[in-house]
C-alpha cells in the first residue's frame, strides 16, 4: 500500500494523506513468525516483532504530550508510530511537529490526516498505514504505564509464535489517582460467556497481530455499536487471546473522554454493546448461538412446522 501526495504543513514537516481502507472479510489467519524446523516446530530464537503504535488525534493538546512521552521512554525500540490526525485546529499539530523532529532517527513516525468521521474510522485508516507485526492503539489521552511495557508484550509474542492477540487488566486514572480494574479475573474462568455479557476487553490494553485486525473486519464505524466489540467477538471464533494478569496502558477519565465522563455516555455505551451482540448473533450467557445445538434444534423444528403449514395450505387449495 502506497501513501500518495505527501505535503508540508504549516510547520514545514511532512503529512501524508491517509489511505482509504478496503472492505474486509473475516478469515482464519495463520502467521509465519520464524523459520520452520524439519519436525514442524516453529523456531523463534531471534524473533523480535515490530510493534506499530497507533495514535489518533483531534484537538488533543490537553493530554497528547504525556502519551508521546510514554512512547519515547519505551525500552523496546523495534517500533513505528502511526499518527492519524483529523485536522486539529488547536496546538496538536505543533506538539506533533516537535515530537517528530526530536525523534528523527529513533524510530519511524508516520503522520496521516483524515476527515473526522469518528473513532472507528480513524483507527481503521491508521491501521491501513501500519506495517508492524503487532499493533497497539494508544489514544492521545492514554499513556504507557511504565517504560518496559512494549518489552513485555514483545516477549509474549516471542514466546508464543502463533499468538494472535493478548489482553491485560484495565487501568484508569481519575483525578490523578490510578485504579486497576482486574477484568482478567472475569475473563479467565469462561472467556466466551464473559464476552457474551459485556465488552470486558479494552483495546487500550490489548495487542493484536496487524493482519488479524484487517482480516476480521477492523473497528465498527457506526454510532450504534461499540468500536471494538465486534472485532473481539469475531476473533474469538478462531483465536483465543492470551490473558495476562498485567497492566500496560493507563486510560485517563476526563470530561472530554469519548466513552466515559458522565452517566449518559456510560448508558449509551451499554446500549451500543447490546446492539453489537444482536448483530454478531451473540446472546448473553450463551455466546455465539448459530452453532449451538439448542438453537439448531429449534431452527429445525420451526422449518418443519413451516413446511407442514405450507403443505396443508397447498392441499386446501
Amino acid at each position: 500500500m502506497a501513501l500518495l501526495n505527501p505535503r508540508l504543513n504549516r510547520a514545514g514537516w511532512r503529512v501524508d494523506r491517509a489511505p482509504t481502507h478496503a472492505n474486509w472479510k473475516s478469515a482464519v489467519v495463520h502467521f509465519d513468525t520464524g523459520s520452520m524446523h524439519q519436525d514442524g516446530i516453529m523456531m523463534n530464537e531471534n524473533y523480535t516483532p515490530k510493534i506499530s503504535v497507533v495514535t489518533c488525534t483531534y484537538n488533543s493538546q490537553a493530554f497528547l504530550a504525556g502519551a508521546l512521552a510514554s512512547i519515547e521512554g519505551q525500552t523496546y525500540r523495534h517500533i513505528e508510530h502511526i499518527i492519524n490526525d483529523s485536522h486539529s485546529t488547536d496546538a496538536t499539530l505543533d506538539i506533533l511537529g516537535d515530537y517528530i523532529q526530536r525523534n528523527q532517527g529513533n524510530y519511524p513516525i508516520k503522520l496521516l490526516q483524515s476527515e473526522p468521521k469518528g473513532v472507528g474510522n480513524a483507527l481503521n485508516v491508521a491501521t491501513q498505514g501500519a506495517t508492524g507485526d503487532v499493533i497497539h492503539y494508544l489514544h492521545s489521552d492514554d499513556y504507557y504505564l511504565d517504560p518496559a511495557v512494549l518489552e513485555r508484550v514483545a516477549g509474549h509474542f516471542n514466546e508464543n509464535p502463533q499468538l494472535v492477540w493478548l489482553t491485560g487488566n484495565f487501568v484508569v486514572e481519575f483525578k490523578g489517582r490510578r485504579i486497576i480494574l482486574p477484568q482478567t479475573h472475569i475473563l479467565q474462568p469462561n472467556l466466551e460467556i464473559a464476552l457474551s455479557i459485556m465488552n470486558f476487553i479494552s483495546h487500550e490494553n490489548t495487542f493484536m497481530r496487524r493482519e488479524a485486525v484487517l482480516a476480521y473486519g477492523g473497528f465498527n464505524e457506526t454510532k450504534t455499536e461499540v468500536v471494538e466489540y465486534s472485532l473481539w467477538l469475531r476473533l474469538l471464533k478462531d483465536h483465543r487471546p492470551l490473558i495476562v494478569n498485567d497492566e500496560f496502558t493507563v486510560f485517563i477519565i476526563h470530561k472530554g473522554s469519548t466513552s466515559t465522563g458522565n452517566v449518559f455516555k456510560l448508558l449509551k455505551s451499554i446500549r451500543r454493546a447490546f446492539h453489537t451482540q444482536r448483530k454478531e448473533q451473540v446472546l448473553p450467557l450463551v455466546g455465539y448461538y448459530p452453532k449451538r445445538r439448542a438453537y439448531l434444534a429449534v431452527k429445525t423444528i420451526i422449518k418443519k412446522v413451516a413446511d407442514m403449514r405450507g403443505s396443508l395450505t397447498m392441499r386446501m387449495l
